[in-house]
């Protein structure tokens, strides 16, 4: 992965829900990069938390319910577009959480969705893609059981699971200098190589 000591370094963390993006996120803390001052709290299934910084997750609902898409992402479209009134609160959000830290990002599985328009707003941010096994993803989702789109129509998980890691290689394919994929249990088992490697 590609950083420059110059110039502060953005680590994103995204992969489809459920696949280890909230224990990449936590180890990115712990190594002193800000995820952000508000975060989402713990909720059923991240009693830990999930290392989520408010101003992005909240940037990627409102952009997704703006196109009649739910909160969580469940979508298979390969391009949703961000309206020009959007892309102020996106700015808005880079600023506020860029100004203090050397090392600064964020995580939110939804990303993964908006990697490209990201990626013109900040051209040197480094992504960290997280992946897991679909049965364990779609088994972790349903057990949950909070994701009232996904229980009502189980066919999607599998289908979001397909789309979110999609996305996720075509980013790897076209910037493999910014882009790390990562296993979820190598991450678990060995944290401080993961560390090593990023």
């Amino acid at each position: 992965m590609s950083t420059n000591d110059s110039k502060p370094s953005v680590f994103i963390v995204t992969g489809m829900h459920r696949s280890g993006t909230s224990l990449t996120a936590s180890l990115f803390q712990k190594v002193g990069v800000d995820i952000g001052k508000r975060l989402v709290g713990p909720a059923d299934g991240n009693v830990k938390g999930h290392f989520e910084n408010v101003d992005f997750v909240e940037f990627h609902k409102s952009v997704l319910r703006s196109h009649g898409i739910d909160e969580l992402g469940c979508t298979l479209e390969k391009t949703i577009p961000v309206a020009a009134s959007d892309v102020e609160i996106a700015k808005r959000a880079i600023e506020q959480n860029q100004q203090t830290h050397k090392h600064w990002g964020w995580k939110d599985p939804r990303t993964a969705l908006f990697w490209d328009f990201w990626l013109k707003l900040l051209p040197e941010a480094n992504f960290i893609c997280v992946y897991r096994s679909p049965w364990e993803v779609v088994d972790s989702l349903y057990r949950r059981g909070t994701d009232v789109s996904l229980l009502q129509n189980p066919e999607m998980a599998v289908k979001m699971w397909i789309h979110y890691n999609q996305k996720v290689l075509e980013l790897y394919e076209r910037f493999p200098d910014r882009c790390l994929l990562a296993n979820v249990y190598p991450i678990g088992n060995t944290p401080e190589l993961f560390i090593d490697r990023v």
